[in-house]
């Protein structure tokens, strides 16, 4: 996946010198949404048969869904203690820089699109409700930092890497469109179909140090067993996020 993003980039930084026309003489603001949040940004050409395109997308995460529910125990860190049942909601939704290349290999609006998102490696957010009271104060114990439920309720993120880090993800995108960044007159509407490459998906919470210190620690099956549950339900579904979105694009100049 990765060398296959790199061939696209390159033939799209190489095209516009063969096709022998200007770059940058153009610039449009696209605002649109889909399955990856809402989305800004522009587009600028890189010769006749290539657009850049550079934006960010916000996920609001509105949308939740009951996704089950995980058996914890009812005393943390007990491995005697009785379970308890507790359910789990997910809200969808990322916050994501983009750098993008539409490649046009004719006149009309069909377009194929490489390149990769970018930034935060948050692609859900999830939550674990009506877990018993012993959780708001001894919490779950992630490597010398305690996990925390506030009134029995303990927010969550799913995270996914792709090729890059927990701190800035690299999630490879190829994908296949109609329409134009760079509209022809004054605007024009373009939508796009495709995937990024997720990679396993991995569950993170925020912790309390002893010195009072807020960090995010992932939580793994060492403190939940359970976790592997989800991580592999959700891995299954989702190491492609299917990316479909429409923009309407603004001729800037």
């Amino acid at each position: 996946m990765k060398k296959f993003i790199s061939l696209c980039v390159a033939a799209a930084l190489i095209l516009p010198v063969h096709a022998g026309a200007q770059v940058f003489n153009h610039l449009s603001l696209g605002i649109g949404g889909g399955t990856d949040g809402l989305g800004l940004q522009l587009a600028a050409p890189l010769g006749s048969h290539v657009d850049l395109i550079a934006g960010y997308g916000l996920g609001l995460g509105l949308i939740q869904v009951k996704a089950g529910t995980l058996s914890l125990p009812s005393q943390p860190g007990s491995s005697t203690s009785s379970n308890v049942s507790v359910p789990l909601q997910f809200g969808f939704g990322m916050n994501e820089g983009r750098l993008l290349f539409n490649i046009y290999p004719g006149k009309s609006g069909f377009h194929f699109t490489v390149g990769a998102y970018l930034g935060s490696s948050r692609f859900v957010s999830a939550k674990l409700t009506g877990l018993p009271a012993v959780y708001n104060t001894a919490g779950i114990d992630v490597d010398d930092y305690l996990v925390k439920a506030n009134n029995g309720e303990l927010p969550l993120s799913l995270c996914a890497n792709g090729i890059g880090a927990h701190a800035f993800a690299v999630k490879p995108y190829v994908g296949l469109g109609y329409g134009r960044a760079i509209p022809k007159k004054a605007v024009s509407f373009s939508v796009d179909l495709g995937a990024q490459y997720q990679g396993k998906p991995t569950v993170w919470a925020k912790g309390e140090g002893l010195t009072g210190r807020i960090q995010e620690v992932q939580i793994t099956e060492k403190q939940l067993s359970e976790i592997r549950q989800v991580t592999d339900e959700v891995g299954k579904y989702m190491l492609f996020w299917p990316t479909l979105t429409f923009h309407l694009y603004v001729k800037l100049f």
